[in-house]
């Protein structure tokens, strides 16, 4: 999420304030303007312990989403991992992770324990799971997963709040993965 001018002080403080709330019209704005923010990364960490209302942990997880700081990978993914998390957490811990897969090797332990979190979440019964983690899966541009997200072609359950239908969602992520491995091709590697 790309911002012309970067937070005041107070805008900073006033959306850290306003991420914490219920109030979901107020946390969206909270959570788009902090996304921008990479110097809050620590002060959202410190909210996230704390927030317990499920739309104040979206919004915080949507913002550190947004910073795609590694720091953050183990979090992401025990979050995915969570039964006890609301489906929207978990959803959102899985593209967490899809905006730092380009910094982990994939042959690392960090990238194993994901991936093993991301294929348990293609069972999960909310649909915003399973969207998001086919999302994510795709963006690890790894061919070995070629054959799970063909099978989740089959899954034409419609994702609330995202485009299109689980399904349709792993028939572009079987798309970034083959665009990734062609490129990879081209490079060389």
């Amino acid at each position: 999420m790309a911002r012309s001018e970067p937070l005041s002080e107070e805008q900073r403080e006033s959306a850290l304030k306003d991420i914490q709330g219920p109030d979901r019209s107020v946390i969206v704005p909270a959570a788009k303007a902090l996304s921008a923010d990479k110097s809050t990364t620590s002060r959202l960490l410190e909210l996230l312990d704390v927030a317990s209302h499920v739309d104040a942990r979206h919004g915080i997880l949507y913002a550190l989403s947004w910073h795609a700081d590694l720091r953050t990978w183990d979090l992401m993914v025990r979050i995915l991992a969570d039964p006890r998390e609301a489906p929207k957490v978990r959803g959102q811990a899985a593209e967490g992770l899809s905006y730092m897969f380009h910094e982990v090797k994939m042959d690392s332990r960090e990238a194993e324990v994901a991936v093993e979190a991301l294929l348990m979440a293609l069972k999960d019964p909310s649909p915003e799971v399973r969207y998001c983690a086919v999302n994510t899966l795709g963006a690890t541009g790894h061919l070995p997963l070629v054959p799970v997200l063909k099978e989740m072609l089959a899954d034409q359950t419609p994702a609330p709040g995202w485009v299109g239908t689980v399904g349709e969602e792993a028939s572009r992520a079987l798309d970034w993965i083959e665009r990734a491995h062609l490129q990879r091709l081209k490079d060389g590697l």
